[in-house]
């Protein structure tokens, strides 16, 4: 039985940090002005990439499928936009390699007209578990805090395993990001209906709503909606706001006292997290029959002209998001989607906001440590007490840079969340997160190269196989012939020595005869 702490408790390492989200929070929430042209990438989430079920030339809709998942991990991309598919082609996408990768692009007609026969929801309890989850599914919902992780697949295991303790996560611990803050400021009433909705799916009895205790409006936000608006029983719980109390296993740990195993999952220890503006976008694909196809995003920092949040179109170019904020100024220097500790530097500001797009952030010289030159490790182990997942971030360095595979696994590598702690507090400003990366990247490269080769080693005995049977089957098949044909030379001879006596016998008598 879990309990949840009237109290959250201390998760063990982490930063105090500042916030800097006023700038963003000063502006209303708006919506995003209509591009001319949307490009949907077909992966916006984990898992396998969407299959296109459109043509060029074609008429979308807003809402419209456009892309189908494929496999048990994926998720649908929708027409963000009504309009014509302009292309479907390769384009530059936001990730820290500046790597393309298969979009559908669509040119705006300006209507912006939804599908027709959308079919509303109002009682959500008339639906079966298995129902919400294919209707999330269908909606294209990934979890829009995180990695994009498709949130219908974590409601299949309260099918089949004992979920007791439902968590909303709306503790946004990293600077500068306000969109999820934003969100239940405007949406509080919506917040309360999507949880109700996933609490429903999940089977669950206990929810709670996990926020950082400095959000005072949207504290006050949610209080009040829960006071009004819910139908079951929801906890509000405050936790601290020191970074990163928003990872998911360490809000576990806040709130329950209980640590998920460090190859574990929250389903392991019977919890299920997810985040506000999941609960959201779940609330209109049910409610309101809406797929995803916008989300709130915040654009902000030292080199932009005006901070805000902007609810966007998915696939809107980010440098149009950008001028709807008045434009860089003249302290920009480059453009980090995300946030400050684990956001990533991007290539080019025309690519799309996609579903996992929270913040675009215009980092100044002073935001920009990326000049500060790297000195070498001093070992003074600053980096350890800060960790949250309690590593070793020295000893991981030391490995990365010999790419010692085993004992990078035995010092846990895969269990670094990446929160970047390490690298803030390292004096000699080791790119320490940038390491780790690199490290998993190579591992994983190298770990497909072995099963590529595996794969190929197995087809190689395979057609081994194949060819030494059919040379078997030849062989045999040879001397089969040969052993009938000898056979046959064998009884044609008998037949002929017979047909031969009875010859001579007939012409003995003839000659006795005579």
């Amino acid at each position: 039985m879990i309990t949840v702490l009237e109290k959250p408790i201390p998760f063990g390492g982490g930063i105090q940090l500042s916030p800097n989200k006023a700038m963003s929070l000063e502006q209303p929430l708006t919506k995003a002005k209509l591009p001319d042209l949307i490009i949907i990438p077909l992966r916006q989430h984990i898992g396998l990439p969407a299959l296109p079920i459109i043509k060029v030339g074609e008429q979308v809709l807003k809402g419209q499928v456009i892309a189908k998942e494929q496999g048990s991990i994926s998720a649908p991309v929708h027409a963000s936009t009504s309009g014509i598919i302009k292309e479907i082609a390769e384009h530059l996408l936001p990730n820290p390699s500046g790597a393309k990768s298969p979009c559908i692009v669509i040119e705006a007609d300006g209507e912006d007209k939804w599908i027709e026969n959308r079919t509303p929801i109002a009682d959500f309890y008339s639906l079966s578990p298995v129902k919400i989850q294919q209707k999330i599914l269908e909606a294209g919902v990934v979890g829009l805090g995180g990695a994009g992780f498709p949130s219908a697949v974590k409601i299949i295991p309260g099918f089949n395993l004992d979920i007791e303790l439902l968590i909303l996560n709306a503790a946004e611990c990293e600077p500068y990001i306000s969109c999820d803050e934003t969100l239940i400021r405007s949406y509080a009433k919506e917040v309360i209906t999507g949880i109700e909705i996933l609490a429903h799916a999940l089977q669950v009895d206990e929810c709670v709503i996990a926020i950082e205790d400095n959000k005072t409006e949207a504290i006050n936000a949610l209080q009040k909606s829960l006071d009004s608006n819910a139908n079951i029983d929801i906890k509000l719980r405050l936790v601290s706001s020191l970074y990163p109390a928003g990872g998911e296993k360490q809000l576990i740990k806040s709130i329950t006292g209980i640590e998920v195993a460090a190859e574990g999952l929250p389903v392991d220890v019977g919890v299920v997290c997810y985040n506000v503006g999941t609960a959201v976008a779940v609330k209109k694909a049910i409610i309101d029959d809406e797929p995803l196809i916008s989300r709130i995003v915040t654009v902000t920092g030292p080199g932009i002209n005006q901070a805000c949040n902007l609810e966007v179109l998915l696939g809107t170019p980010m440098n149009e998001v950008i001028e709807q904020c008045g434009g860089y100024n003249e302290q920009y220097e480059y453009l980090i989607m995300g946030g400050p500790m684990m956001g990533f530097r991007l290539f080019d500001d025309a690519v799309p906001v996609i579903k996992t797009t929270n913040c675009l952030l215009a980092v100044d010289s002073k935001l920009n440590n990326s000049e500060i030159e790297e000195s070498p490790c001093i070992r003074c182990d600053e980096c350890a007490p800060v960790c949250p997942v309690k590593l070793q971030p020295q000893q991981l360095h030391w490995h990365s840079k010999e790419f010692n595979t085993e004992r990078l696994l035995d010092y846990h590598l895969f269990d670094c969340i990446e929160c970047g702690c390490c690298s803030y507090v390292c004096p000699s400003h080791i790119p320490l997160v940038d390491e780790y990366r690199k490290s998993k990247n190579r591992m994983w490269d190298n770990r497909r190269s072995e099963l590529e080769a595996d794969q190929n080693k197995q087809r190689y005995l395979r057609k081994q196989k194949r060819t030494e049977q059919r040379k078997l089957d030849k062989k045999i098949k040879h001397s089969m012939i040969a052993e009938e044909y000898t056979n046959n030379e064998s009884a044609l001879k008998k037949k002929q020595d017979d047909i031969a006596a009875a010859v001579n016998r007939v012409k003995a008598k003839r000659k006795n005869k005579n």
